[in-house]
């Protein structure tokens, strides 16, 4: 019963951090120099962003983003740096006021990741571009000293004949050190809520290129941090892994507006859904504390380091009149995962300097 306290509490941390990182994504759309952000794209793409980069599964090193051996990531489908953009800034790859004044002359945050930002290894958007970017890392990572390669595409992208070049390469290369995750989200640009083609059994059409795959549900952390941990932790099998993320486009969001592939928000809508999402957030915190004041004092104080990790205050619930960056930020909606064992252990990491999800 503990252990499943435990693995609820930190998955209620991760509920927090999607959170603060969709306020992000709203407040940079805000004060983008024509207000535009990719919100349907990038909400979906939130909880496998997070999921690795926080959930104790990747291993990189914020202080130096070059640093080799390090594992390796690649936005492909380039249209979701919105949610990139503002998890690398809650790491602290930089400063969050790079967050401010996007697809400006002056600054170094467009419309798609570009190798200007720390952390980002490669330009991506084209597409269909990443996931070779990614098989290449991938090769290099099985010579000394190795290392994994995570991608992160989308449903849309998928309809490009050059995503199924590197498919059929990687499986043919044997390349099990490559995770390839798919924001399935239903959506895409011409129309955000369907499809242009249908995108049905898509973990079929991996295995048949002589992958792994695994249809997850991208709702919540518990079954995308699983799957995530199986790939790292279990014996490599020569497969590559692709892990299908089932969402849909917006995730997250309150307002029609986040089910858009690209829009301008007004301050007045960004004020709302803001206002949403604080309230979301601060549910989160209520219930993330009840799980950790029933814990045992020495298993509370792990879920506690935890907090302090992921530069969460769960102390005290945030003034819904506080900025987002003081107080905290929000999320989907609260939901507990008791069939989702995760084993808590796994997820208390090394310290800052080479850090896996710290």
């Amino acid at each position: 019963m503990e252990a499943e306290a435990m693995n609820e509490g930190f998955l209620s941390l991760l509920r927090i951090k999607d959170s603060d990182i969709r306020i992000l994504c709203l407040e940079q759309g805000r004060d983008a120099i024509d207000r535009g952000i990719h919100i349907g794209g990038a909400f979906s793409s939130v909880v496998p962003l997070v999921a690795l980069y926080r959930g104790g599964v990747m291993r990189y090193s914020v202080e130096e983003p070059t640093k080799v051996g390090q594992d390796m990531f690649v936005l492909s489908k380039g249209h979701s740096v919105a949610a990139l953009a503002s998890v690398y800034a809650d790491l602290g790859y930089f400063d969050r006021s790079v967050l401010k004044n996007s697809r400006s002359r002056e600054s170094i945050l467009n419309g798609h990741p570009g190798p200007l930002l720390p952390g980002i290894h490669i330009a991506t958007g084209p597409e269909g571009h990443g996931l070779g970017v990614a098989q290449g890392f991938a090769l290099a990572g099985k010579e000394d000293p190795r290392f994994d390669v995570f991608c992160l595409t989308g449903d849309g992208e998928l309809q490009a004949g050059m995503i199924w070049e590197a498919v059929m390469f990687s499986g043919g290369k044997k390349l099990d050190n490559l995770c390839l995750l798919i924001d399935l989200n239903g959506g895409q640009l011409d129309n955000p809520r369907a499809m242009a083609f249908p995108m049905n059994g898509v973990e079929g059409w991996f295995e048949s290129f002589g992958w792994n795959a695994a249809l997850v549900d991208s709702s919540d952390y518990g079954a995308v941090l699983q799957a995530l941990r199986e790939f790292k932790g279990k014996a490599r099998n020569g497969k590559p892994t692709a892990i299908i993320c089932r969402t849909r486009k917006g995730f997250g969001g309150f307002s029609s507006f986040c089910v858009s592939h690209k829009g301008e928000i007004s301050d007045e809508l960004a004020a709302q859904e803001i206002g949403f999402q604080e309230r979301r957030r601060r549910l989160r915190v209520e219930l993330y504390r009840e799980i950790r004041d029933s814990l045992p004092a020495d298993q509370a104080a792990l879920l506690t380091q935890q907090e302090r990790r992921m530069g969460i205050k769960a102390e005290t619930a945030p003034d819904p009149g506080a900025s987002a960056r003081e107080s905290g930020r929000p999320c989907q909606g609260i939901k507990r995962s008791p069939t989702t064992r995760l084993g808590f252990p796994y997820s208390i990491l090394p310290g800052p300097t080479w850090r896996a999800g710290s």
